[in-house]
Order: C-alpha cells, then sequence, then structure tokens
C-alpha cells in the first residue's frame, strides 16, 4: 500500500510540477483578489457575508477546461497509478455521493480544485514547494478515498445566543454556531433573516441569528454505475421534534425569542465533497426579536438540559393543561406586542393554575393569583413572597382583562413584581414571564426530580 501511494503521489506530483511550470510560462506569477461567487456566501466580518471570495486566486483561462491537463504526457501516469488502486480507480471520472444523491465527477478538475490551487494559495507562487505538495496531497487523497462521509442535519436558531459552544444534549445532539460554509446554505434558503446589506450580493446576519441544533448521519461513499436495486432516502429530517422541545426549554429556562427555523442537510465541511450542496425543508417559521434574544449562560447549561428531558417524559406530554400552559407561555415569548404577550401569559396562567385543578369560575383573577402565590412564595428565583404575588397576578389579570375587552387604556394603575410602581406595560409583562417560567418549571418537577433553582 505504501509503494502504491509513493506512486500515485510522485505521479501527481510531476504532473503538477509540469502544470506550474506551463503557469510561470503563461503569465509569470499567480494572480490574487475577490472573485465572485454565485455558489457560496463568504464571510466578510462578524455579520456580514458576500458572494465573493477574498484574496482568491485568479486561475488561467485553461485549467478549468474539460480535458485540459490530459494534453500533459504526466497525466496519463496519474491515471495508471489510480488504475492500480482497487478503490481509487472507482473515482475516476465517474459519479460519486451516497445512494441518494451522486453526481458526475471530473478527475482533472478535482485535483485542480483540491491539489493545485491549495499549493498555489500555500505558496503565491508558481514554484513547487515540496513540503506543501505532501501535506496538502496527503490530506486530499485520504478524503477522497474515503468509505463513509458524513452528512450533518442542521436546524438554524434565530434570536439566540450563549457562553456554552458547543452545547451538548442528549442522543448526539449539538447546539452551536454554524460554520461559514452551513451560514451560506443558511442565508441560501432564507433559515436566518437576511437583512439589508446594501446590494444584491451582500447579506447581514445577525449575530443572534448564526446557531443550530446539529446532528450527523453517516452513509457509505457510493462510487461509479452500481445500480441500487431500492435505493433508500436520507434520514432527514428528524430534527423537527427535537428542535420544538429545546426552544421551549430555553424559553423556560433563559426567556427571550429564540426560534427554530428550518432544518438543512449538507457534508461535513472537513470532508471531500462528495454531495457538494445543500438542502433544506422550506417550512413556515416565526420571526425571533433580537432586542429580547434568548441567551444561555452557561451556569444554566445543566437546567437546560434537564427541562429539556423532563419535556420529553411521556407523563409531561400527557399533562394536557401543562401542555396548554406551555405553548401560550411560549406563543408569548414570540409576539412583538406587550399587549399581546400579556395576553397570552394570562392564557397560560388560566391554564396551569385553574383548569389543572378544575376550577370553572367566572371570576378568575382571585383563584389564579392564590395559585400562583401559593406554588411560588418561596421561590429562590423569583426573591419575593405570597403577598407580592397574588398582589400582582390580580393586577395583571385585570390589565390583561381590559385588553381582551377593549377597555380604553392606560389600564389601572401598573406596579411590578416588586411592589413598585411602573407605566411600563413592557416591566409588567417580563415580570409576568418569569412567574410563568417558574411556575411551569416548578409542575414540571412534579414530573421529574431534577433541580429547577
Amino acid at each position: 500500500m505504501n509503494m502504491r501511494f509513493e506512486r500515485r503521489r510522485d505521479a501527481v506530483a510531476a504532473l503538477v510540477r509540469a502544470v506550474l511550470d506551463q503557469f510561470v510560462q503563461d503569465e509569470g506569477q499567480p494572480r490574487f483578489g475577490p472573485r465572485m461567487d454565485n455558489w457560496r456566501w463568504w464571510r466578510h466580518g462578524q455579520e456580514t457575508f458576500v458572494g465573493v471570495q477574498r484574496d482568491a486566486w485568479t486561475m488561467p483561462p485553461g485549467l478549468p477546461h474539460h480535458g485540459w491537463m490530459d494534453k500533459f504526457p504526466e497525466m496519463t501516469k496519474v491515471r495508471e497509478a489510480y488504475a492500480a488502486d482497487p478503490v481509487l480507480r472507482d473515482r475516476v471520472d465517474t459519479s460519486m455521493g451516497t445512494e441518494f444523491s451522486r453526481a458526475g465527477t471530473n478527475f482533472c478538475w478535482i485535483l485542480a480544485q483540491h491539489v493545485i490551487e491549495p499549493l498555489v494559495a500555500a505558496s503565491r507562487s508558481y514554484l513547487f514547494d515540496e513540503i506543501a505538495f505532501d501535506r496538502i496531497y496527503r490530506d486530499f487523497e485520504t478524503k477522497f478515498r474515503a468509505m463513509h462521509l458524513h452528512m450533518i442535519e442542521f436546524r438554524a436558531f434565530n434570536g439566540f445566543d450563549s457562553t456554552e459552544d458547543p452545547f451538548l444534549l442528549p442522543d448526539g445532539l449539538i447546539l452551536q454556531r454554524m460554520t461559514d460554509s452551513q451560514l451560506s446554505v443558511a442565508i441560501y434558503n432564507n433559515a436566518v433573516p437576511r437583512l439589508d446589506g446594501g446590494a444584491v450580493n451582500n447579506a447581514h446576519v445577525h449575530r443572534y441569528d448564526q446557531w443550530a441544533l446539529m446532528t450527523t448521519h453517516e452513509y457509505p461513499v457510493i462510487a461509479g454505475d452500481h445500480q441500487i436495486d431500492t435505493p433508500r432516502p436520507a434520514l432527514f429530517p428528524v430534527l423537527d421534534e427535537p428542535a420544538a422541545r429545546l426552544v421551549t426549554a430555553l424559553r423556560l429556562v433563559c426567556g427571550g425569542s429564540g426560534i427554530a427555523t428550518r432544518s438543512m442537510f449538507a457534508q461535513a465541511d472537513d470532508e471531500f465533497p462528495f454531495v457538494p450542496s445543500g438542502t433544506a425543508i422550506l417550512t413556515a417559521f416565526t420571526g425571533a426579536d433580537n432586542d429580547r434574544p434568548t441567551i444561555l449562560l452557561s451556569t444554566a447549561a445543566d437546567t437546560v438540559r434537564n427541562v429539556y428531558t423532563a419535556l420529553g417524559l411521556p407523563e409531561v406530554q400527557a399533562d394536557k393543561s401543562l401542555q396548554v400552559a406551555i405553548r401560550r407561555l411560549v406563543f408569548a415569548g414570540s409576539r412583538n406586542l406587550d399587549n399581546d404577550r400579556l395576553v397570552d401569559l394570562m392564557t397560560s396562567a388560566e391554564a396551569l393554575f385553574l383548569k389543572r385543578t378544575n376550577q370553572n369560575t367566572t371570576a378568575k383573577a382571585a383563584p389564579v393569583a392564590q395559585a400562583a402565590a401559593a406554588l411560588l412564595a418561596s421561590d429562590p428565583e423569583l426573591g419575593t413572597d405570597g403577598t407580592h404575588l397574588e398582589r400582582f397576578m390580580k393586577m395583571a389579570y385585570r390589565a390583561r382583562n381590559a385588553e381582551m375587552h377593549g377597555d380604553d387604556q392606560p389600564y389601572a394603575p401598573l406596579h411590578r413584581l416588586s411592589g413598585a410602581p411602573t407605566s411600563s406595560l413592557a416591566h409588567v409583562v417580563a415580570d409576568a414571564e418569569r412567574i410563568m417560567r417558574r411556575a411551569i418549571s416548578a409542575v414540571l418537577h412534579q414530573h421529574a426530580a431534577w433541580p429547577i433553582a
């Protein structure tokens, strides 16, 4: 095997030397500069992506042409060396990919992209750099002869940031920042908001919209014209339920408006691109408010994992009033208007404090407030007592009634959970959300024994 590898390496080295010598004759020195790219968005800053690759090598006009390298005698020896390998001989000028996605390839263009271009970029010249070539070629052949590839399913998260990167979840799921190539796929498929970039080939993506929940699937590489009687489709998508559950867990623990958008599917960045492009499920989704992002701190990571696990328990999913309360809390976080958020939060409170206790009454403010005070009077995060809780929830429920019935605003005198008067409905809603997040967490804790503080 080592002798075969050395034969291939030496054959490709001789070809590359001949090609570089031709470039020296044709143009002397390589030229570098911006290169338009209609297939990928390139990062040009923390939030700026442009369809232009920076400092790219301007290839001589002949190199991309089909069959151009075959005019070199050295190419014959390269093909002979590859034909002697039982794996690589099936990967020359043939279709490659998976059983659900294969595309034809041009071996000369593969060598141009994955050996010659990185070598010129590394040396910044047309001189043959032996050390750089050895590193580049070994890396190329290792990837090119891989027997398996890895497809990453990633579901973009908007309105989210974290000090925990990556954030690990059960079943091999990972929440982390997208790579630049994954963000390119996300921009192309409108899975992240493309803000005003100032030009057609310019996209501005907020730093809170650059995360994704990910999982990895392994597939065998299929090369050549092998026929598969019954091709199996890709295992995609599988993140719908986990992403929705994670959004709920994050909203319960951290608040904010973070959402999951669309699931996408692309090959891992660090492999030979047997599957050269990404795909997406073009589902509809609501928008996140980046003025109210969901921020996951490392200190809350274990709690989010515990809540995420608890939300998947059958007894939790069967608790109908709890599910309504959770759903309305999530709805509230996604609303743009404080008035609408207040209505959803109080609907969540009704489901949690009235329906699950079978209280059937037309006067709902008092029993909702009393139940909230009984559940949360000693909650360490709220840091208040039953009297303040009961008084606040009565006031918030009256404000909700005024909104629901179209009463004139402003509402009756507003105050914070602490009792301090306020004229800001946003402050009232923020306190109401904290209360409902803690109340739902407390009920979840009754189903699953984990610390909620």
